[in-house]
């Protein structure tokens, strides 16, 4: 394998002439399964995915974070993370990816955000559904499928409105398993903001005051924000992104620790050697060569 970044997908990589391959793909996953050989070791994509279980089993790793896979589970992935799964021979259900761009052509950014099921800090990637619930979110799967497969006037227009509904649903079943205040739910749509400008900006700015700039906030409000969020300062939040990204790295591509640290925007690849150690206990080196005997 040559020294490269981990691979990032793109939804043309998946289904290059379907309706609208830049910024949608749809798929009965054990279709999705069999067709795309490639997505079995970890990834990166740079679009929304929705994935719901019909049958089989499993674990499905998110982010160095292992879950399992039972029927009536639904997954949702954020652009960037990096995913991988093990499933059984016999799995299906289905899958869905959309870009940002397909579903603020008619929904806003914002109400993307306030569902809160992308969120990678704050929310739990995988939904358990009830028999009920897991019927009624398979059935918009179904509409979606039909639609699809058989587009016609206004098509697109028709898919974001049932991924809207989709979204509506899933939210509604995940509050359902616990209560948010007006307050909590504010707080949380800020802390959403603030995740999506660190994605976006962490390599480039790593200093606190530029997102305390972004969000209108001062200082102390976005340590606030966060330490009510997550008990952390905005300055640990931004870095902790940064050692994540590292460890994707590490284990997902064969960059060596220079090519690493550059890849970060660090000017002296000591340095971050240093820093990595001191927030995970671990030289670089010795972090890839842990996570490659876990893989054995």
């Amino acid at each position: 394998m040559p020294s490269s970044p981990l691979p990032i997908f793109h939804i043309p990589d998946f289904s290059p002439d379907t309706l609208d391959s830049s910024h949608f793909y749809f798929a009965q996953l054990k279709n999705h399964l069999a067709t795309h050989k490639f997505i079995q070791k970890p990834h990166k994509h740079d679009f929304y995915i929705i994935v719901v279980f019909t049958q089989g089993k499993g674990s499905h790793t998110i982010d160095f974070k292992t879950f399992p896979v039972e029927p009536g589970d639904v997954f949702f992935l954020s652009p960037g993370q990096v995913h991988s799964w093990k499933l059984s021979a016999d799995s299906d259900g289905y899958i869905l990816f959309f870009s940002a761009d397909f579903y603020t052509a008619a929904f806003s950014r914002k109400r993307l955000n306030e569902y809160s099921l992308f969120n990678s800090i704050l929310a739990y990637p995988r939904l358990e559904t009830d028999s009920a619930q897991a019927k009624e979110i398979t059935s918009f799967f179904e509409k979606i499928d039909q639609e699809n497969s058989q587009p016609t006037l206004f098509t697109k227009d028709l898919l974001r409105n049932y991924i809207d509904i989709l979204l509506v649903l899933l939210y509604r079943f995940k509050v359902s398993k616990g209560s948010f205040s007006k307050q909590e739910k504010l707080i949380h749509n800020q802390f959403q903001e603030l995740e999506l400008l660190i994605d976006t900006h962490f390599k480039k700015h790593r200093e606190a005051s530029f997102y305390a700039d972004q969000m209108s906030m001062s200082m102390k409000q976005l340590n606030t924000l966060c330490k009510n969020t997550v008990s952390k300062t905005s300055s640990q939040l931004i870095l902790g992104r940064v050692i994540l990204e590292a460890q994707r790295l590490l284990t997902h591509s064969d960059l060596n620790v220079s090519e690493i640290a550059y890849e970060l925007a660090f000017d002296d690849s000591s340095y971050f050697s240093r820093l990595f150690k001191k927030k995970t206990g671990h030289t670089p080196e010795q972090f890839r060569n842990k996570m490659a005997t876990n893989s054995l």
